[in-house]
């Protein structure tokens, strides 16, 4: 009985964790937007479209202290994880990665050469996924 009370509060703290950093990573992208005026371009879109359902689905995972979200938050933080990881190597290996950016915004634009913000993303993800990843659903 203490170690499924221990295992649920464990779960419950990550989840939480896993879940705060979503809402901050989404607030980031969201002010880089609307208040410094970035524009996405099409590879920022895909880790966005990664990465806001995250903030909801982990919030109210979290609330109820369901670890069954796992593996759906977990496939989402991953896909996040490979599109940020895609548009680094977009951005510092010039021709490795073919360019997917189709719209007015060239994939390879660094708003913040010292912290690229797929940088920011891919750590977002990873910390996430890490988090998910030790989440152990009730057997």
């Amino acid at each position: 009985m203490e170690r499924s009370v221990q295992n649920t509060n464990r779960n419950t703290l990550l989840l939480a964790l896993a879940w705060l950093v979503a809402l901050v990573a989404t607030l980031g992208s969201l002010y880089y937007s609307e208040v410094r005026n970035f524009i996405p371009c099409t590879l920022c879109w895909y880790q966005r479209i990664a990465m806001y359902p995250l903030v909801f689905l982990l919030g109210i995972a979290t609330w109820r202290g369901d670890a069954g979200i796992r593996p759906y938050a977990l496939t989402l933080s991953l896909l996040g994880l490979f599109w940020s990881s895609y548009h680094l190597l977009e951005l510092w290996v010039p021709g490795l990665a073919p360019n997917v950016c189709k719209g007015p915004i060239p994939c390879n634009v660094e708003y913040i050469p010292s912290f690229p913000i797929p940088l920011q993303a891919g750590i977002a993800f990873l910390l996430i996924s890490l988090a998910l990843w030790l989440v152990r659903p009730a057997r």
